[in-house]
């Protein structure tokens, strides 16, 4: 990415800079923060976990546990966080962003259940429909791209640090590394939240899907986007 966004991000906030890098272990109850801050905004997770405020000790849990999945399947997925380190107000290279790109779409991602059996702030029938919408999207939109695809798995900022380019700097990590790869295909599924971002990062619609139960009125949209290199 170069120094020159660095540059800008001094200016404009004074002490403030923001550096992508791999994410760590190390860093993991700080992405697990980010993700309770920040994933509430978008309508899937209000539909798979409307008990979250009622259980947060389950939320933090397979939270946590999901993003350590990641960091433990390198050869899988391709785990960034954008860091803000600020002297002024105490902030030494805390995590507040976070981006999974799945590299490797032919490999089967380990683990995954997020303890649909145990955990009590998630609706176990909205999960599961979720799951089933996000597979038949990414069947029906991006399987005909083979393994040569970089499929944007999670992108979610903190609220606090949010229209700073840190959730560009972690989509244009895609771009750069598809150039590496001879141009792989970019392909993400959003909310409606998150569409709006993608389309202006060059991403066009080719789909969308609804999660929802038989019997209920309650949905969420899924879109299917894709950016061509």
């Amino acid at each position: 990415m170069g120094g020159g966004p660095d540059e800008l991000y001094r200016e404009r906030y004074g002490a403030e800079t923001l550096v992508m890098r791999n994410a760590t272990k190390n860093d993991l109850d700080a992405i697990t923060r980010v993700i309770q801050a920040g994933f509430p905004d978008d309508p899937g997770c209000n539909y798979k976990f409307p008990y979250r405020d009622k259980y947060p000790e389950d939320f933090w849990k397979y939270t946590r546990q999901q993003y350590e999945e990641y960091l433990e399947q390198p050869e899988k997925f391709a785990f960034h966080v954008v860091t803000v380190t600020n002297e002024e107000a105490g902030l030494d290279d805390l995590p507040i962003a976070i981006g999974v790109w799945d590299i490797a779409v032919h490999i089967k991602a380990k683990g995954g259940d997020l303890g649909i059996d145990e955990r009590r702030d998630g609706n176990r029938k909205h999960m599961k429909a979720y799951a089933a919408a996000m597979e038949r999207s990414f069947a029906k939109c991006f399987e005909s791209y083979g393994n040569e695809q970089l499929h944007l798995w999670m992108l979610v900022t903190h609220p606090d640090f949010r229209r700073r380019g840190a959730g560009t700097r972690l989509c244009n990590w895609g771009v750069d590394e598809s150039a590496r790869r001879g141009g792989w295909i970019l392909t993400v599924m959003a909310s409606p939240m998150g569409r709006k971002l993608y389309e202006e990062l060059g991403y066009i619609l080719v789909g969308t899907d609804t999660a929802q139960v038989d019997g209920e009125e309650e949905h969420v949209v899924i879109d299917a986007l894709e950016r061509p290199f």
